[in-house]
């Protein structure tokens, strides 16, 4: 109940103008892209300010609240990045570390023996790993030790050494959650649950038997169809204990978190790695994350992208650079973005939408309402609060 009370106060500072017809521009965009069910958070100077629902969870089911849990897609790999960096912190594993310090065994594409793959290469997409057949497997249940998958040339790009180029990757991504695993030595919900969520007061988690029974899920849906895409069951029983070898498929699209719970996580990348009372990352450490990759370290291309973090050009949403990361997978969209500048960003979470179009890698739903949170929620000349603390 105090969250919702903070929530009403931090709406309040906001001018009446800059909401005026915000909620109504929102639901006929979300109409018009055949959105099921949505949540859009919007926070400023390190405060959720403001949370707009649209629709059902389900065809003809109850309506979306803030508290609604959606299936991120892979923004999850921007929250496991925020993992990976504090095990990078305290010395566990440095970016420019082959891979196989932590995990024990040699990650290298066999076409480019004695190159091993680094971290910062994993979390720029810059390793030369793709998503395997083998890996959709592994997605459907049938897994294999990430050993073994590692050791076939199937696993890597043909003719992209280590750091060359960027190619998207989300058997990438679930990689990084068997490092977390491996460094770690618990399992990446523990690790996540302990060091991220709970000291934010969050409930999240990569796999739905972990959430509080109390959680409403969104269940992912395709439109304008309606036909289930995948049902978030609470019977199937978590992974057990911490096992990198086969924990690989879940940090790379499977987290599940409420619109304003990510926006807390988000408001620690703009702000220095602080939310409300919690440090999660050094200073140094985020702006690592927000930094092109580009000709650094162990990359030798140009990235265009931080660590885990997509960077969405000036000319994209209202002359802003803005960082973080979209979803997209069976049949929802996704978008968390904030621009540190002015200590601004907005979430948005589907659980189905027509989420063909897109633009520069960018869904075109996420952006029309991105720009209508910064035009009609934020405003043009929002008010900038200096943070309480930024200092390392």
């Amino acid at each position: 109940m105090r969250r919702w009370v903070a929530l009403v106060m931090a709406l309040a500072l906001l001018p009446w103008t800059a909401l005026a017809g915000a909620p109504e521009a929102l639901d006929a965009v979300f109409e018009r892209y055949d959105t099921l069910g949505a949540c859009v958070a919007v926070f400023q100077n390190g405060r959720i300010v403001w949370v707009h629902c649209y629709g059902q969870v389900a065809p003809g089911a109850e309506a979306v609240t803030p508290e609604t849990a959606f299936q991120v897609g892979s923004i999850s790999k921007l929250v496991t990045g925020m993992a990976l960096m504090q095990l990078v912190e305290n010395g566990c594993l440095g970016l420019d570390d082959p891979l196989g310090d932590a995990l024990g065994f040699a990650v290298e594409n066999p076409e480019y023996p004695g190159q091993p793959v680094t971290l910062r290469q994993l979390m720029t997409h810059t390793a030369g790993l793709r998503d395997s057949a083998a890996y959709d497997r592994a997605l459907e249940g049938d897994i294999e030790p990430l050993d073994e998958l590692l050791e076939s040339r199937f696993s890597f790009e043909p003719g992209i050494a280590p750091g060359t180029r960027r190619q998207y990757s989300n058997f990438g991504g679930g990689l990084a959650g068997s490092v977390v695993e491996a460094l770690s030595g618990q399992s990446l919900d523990e690790y996540a649950a302990e060091h991220l969520f709970e000291p934010l007061g969050i409930a999240a988690a990569y796999q739905p038997a972990l959430l509080p029974a109390q959680t409403p899920l969104a269940d992912l849906y395709y439109m304008p169809s309606g036909r289930l895409a995948r049902e978030l069951k609470r019977d199937e029983p978590p992974f057990a204990g911490c096992d990198p070898l086969r924990h690989y498929t879940l940090s790379a699209g499977k987290l599940i978190i409420s619109a304003p719970d990510l926006g807390r996580l988000l408001i620690a990348l703009c702000d220095g790695g602080i939310s409300g009372e919690a440090r999660l990352l050094k200073l140094s450490s985020v702006a690592e994350m927000l930094q092109p990759q580009n000709d650094r370290g162990s990359v030798s291309c140009q990235s265009d992208n931080g660590l885990f973090v997509n960077i969405l050009t000036d000319a994209q949403v209202q002359g802003r650079t803005l960082y973080g990361h979209g979803g997209k997978a069976n049949g929802m969209l996704c978008a968390a973005y904030f621009d540190p500048t002015d200590r601004t960003g907005a979430v948005m979470l589907t659980n189905g939408c027509r989420n063909d179009s897109e633009e520069d890698g960018v869904g075109l739903l996420g952006r029309e309402v991105l720009t209508l949170c910064y035009e009609s929620v934020i405003g043009p000349d929002p008010v900038v609060e200096d943070p309480f603390l930024v200092s390392e």
